[in-house]
């Protein structure tokens, strides 16, 4: 399973709907509770890297663009305690990633696209062109063939 995360409004339903065609694209509550406040750093690798042994992989979708993100989240009907915050959670998603790849922990599962500055149909492209890596090197390694 390849598992898209990052924080609310970065665009992940939206990528998501726009790559239906590859089944194998989700999204997985468990990951996103390890991206709170009370969860040191090293404890969310600890999970992150435990999952992802499993033959699971994970895109973390991240904007470092806050007035991006509050943009989308005034557009919502109903605004949430953790959406006020989406910037911050933001922030664990990236910090977490560039610890993993500062430390090669990345294990070619762990995957970011940062999407500053990209449209919707930019960011789907990104997903797309891991999501065929992924794909291609698993056939390669007979994973689902």
């Amino acid at each position: 399973m390849i598992v898209l995360e990052g924080t609310d409004a970065v665009g992940k339903t939206s990528v998501i709907n726009n790559l239906m065609e590859y089944q194998l694209l989700d999204r997985d509550k468990n990951i996103c509770k390890l991206f709170e406040f009370d969860i040191s750093l090293i404890d969310r690798v600890k999970k992150i890297k435990e999952y992802i042994k499993y033959n699971n992989y994970i895109i973390f979708l991240v904007n470092n663009d806050k007035e991006e993100l509050e943009r989308r989240i005034k557009l919502r009907n109903t605004i949430d305690e953790y959406d006020k915050y989406t910037y911050l959670y933001n922030l664990l998603y990236l910090e977490t990633f560039l610890y993993m790849e500062k430390n090669n922990l990345l294990n070619n599962k762990l995957f970011m696209v940062n999407c500053t500055g990209l449209s919707i149909e930019e960011q789907t492209e990104k997903v797309k062109k891991i999501v065929h890596k992924i794909i291609n090197n698993n056939w390669k390694e007979n994973k689902y063939a």
